[in-house]
């Protein structure tokens, strides 16, 4: 039996609905979801089916209003640098992500990152990323682990640090990130924050400060 569009409407609302609670990432999620309650409030209008019209009108109200809350809120960043000699945090947060670091990073080594420089990022007080890195010769910064929590993810802690970080290490000489990556949704990230992969060397990606 052919389906006729408003009961593709309801599936295409139901299945969006069910995406959104996939998300790790609280303003995605609240997007997300707003499309589709509005997709089940046009649905429950068409069919005058009240109960589906009212529930989902007032969840638009409801993601509508935090989204503007969202936008409203001004997050607060630092970057506080962090020794793995001195630190007892800086290991238990690697313990507890390494499965998902391992997604990003599946050839990392733990033990190895710790001959390295680390900054931890913080957001409202929150520890909400980790970045590794090592002063080269010749200006370069290499990058051994860059990431950031799922419900984090967002992107804007990430511009916060190049954006501040850039600042601490220009005034010593450094001008070029690198960042070796095989894994496609680290490389999609690395081409967000401006990173392009060498042509001459897949895998590698270069950013000017």
């Amino acid at each position: 039996m052919m389906l006729d569009w408003t009961e593709w409407l309801g599936y295409i609302a139901s299945v969006v609905v069910a995406v959104s609670l996939t998300m790790t990432n609280i303003k995605r999620l609240r997007w997300i979801n707003l499309l589709g309650a509005v997709a089940f409030t046009v649905y429950g209008a068409l069919l005058q089916v009240y109960p589906v019209l009212v529930v989902n009108g007032f969840i638009v109200g409801v993601n509508i209003y935090y989204l503007i809350r969202i936008a409203l809120t001004k997050d607060h960043f630092h970057l506080i640098p962090i020794s793995w000699d001195t630190s007892i945090f800086l290991p238990r947060f690697i313990e507890f992500y390494l499965q998902d670091i391992r997604k990003h990073f599946p050839d990392v080594n733990v033990e190895g990152l710790r001959q390295y420089r680390s900054i931890l990022i913080t957001r409202n007080v929150v520890p909400v990323g980790l970045f590794i890195y090592e002063r080269q010769e010749h200006g370069i910064v290499q990058i051994h682990l860059d990431y950031e929590i799922p419900m984090y993810r967002d992107y804007e802690s990430a511009r916060y640090f190049f954006r501040e970080f850039r600042e601490i290490v220009q005034k010593k000489g450094f001008h070029t990130y690198v960042a070796y990556c095989n894994v496609p949704v680290h490389q999609r990230y690395l081409r967000r924050m401006k990173f392009t992969e060498d042509p001459g060397e897949p895998g590698r990606f270069v950013r000017k400060m």
